[in-house]
C-alpha cells in the first residue's frame, strides 16, 4: 500500500491527524454545517448558513467553492504548483536535463484555477491527482511509486 514519507517535523500525532483529514476529504466526511444539522438537529437549526459568505448552505462542495474562501484556496494551489515546479527544476538540474516541457505541461493543467465550473481543482484539493502528474514523472524515467511519494510529499 502507498505510504507517503514525512520529515522529522511531523510527530506521530500530526501524521495521524493528517491521514484522518485526507481520508475524510476523500470520503467527503468532514463535519460541514449541513451534516451537523442532520446529526444534531437539537444544536444546529435549519436556517444556519455558511459562516464565511452567510448566503449558502455549507455542504462539502461549498467548503471549497465558497466565494469568500476562493482567494485563500487559490493561494494554496499556487503555492503547491510553485513547489512542484521547483522540485522538477531541481531534478532537471541534478540530471543535467531540461525539464521545461514537462513543467509547461503541468502548469497548463486546468486544476490550478478555482471556479465553480472547474472540477479538477476541487478534485486536486481532495487528493485526486491528475494523471498528467504521474505521466510527467514517468516520462522523466522516475518509477511510478517514487513519483507517487514525491507528489504525496508535496501534497502534505
Amino acid at each position: 500500500m502507498f505510504q507517503p514519507k514525512f520529515d522529522n517535523s511531523f510527530t506521530k500525532e500530526n501524521v495521524s491527524r493528517h491521514h484522518t483529514l485526507k481520508f475524510q476529504l476523500f470520503l467527503e466526511d468532514l463535519p460541514t454545517l449541513e451534516s451537523l444539522k442532520r446529526t444534531r438537529p437539537d444544536l444546529y437549526v435549519e436556517i444556519l448558513t455558511c459562516r464565511s459568505c452567510e448566503d449558502q448552505l455549507e455542504d462539502f462542495m461549498h467548503l471549497f467553492m465558497c466565494k469568500k474562501r476562493r482567494a485563500k484556496l487559490q493561494q494554496i494551489l499556487t503555492s503547491y504548483l510553485h513547489h512542484l515546479t521547483q522540485k522538477l527544476k531541481e531534478a532537471g538540474d541534478n540530471a543535467n536535463c531540461d525539464y521545461s516541457s514537462q513543467i509547461d505541461r503541468i502548469t497548463s493543467l486546468p486544476c490550478w484555477t478555482f471556479s465553480s465550473s472547474n472540477w479538477s481543482s476541487y478534485s486536486l484539493v481532495r487528493g485526486c491527482l491528475p494523471t498528467a502528474f504521474l505521466e510527467v514523472f514517468e516520462n522523466l524515467g522516475i518509477p511510478r511509486l517514487t513519483a507517487m511519494n514525491v507528489v504525496a510529499a508535496i501534497h502534505v
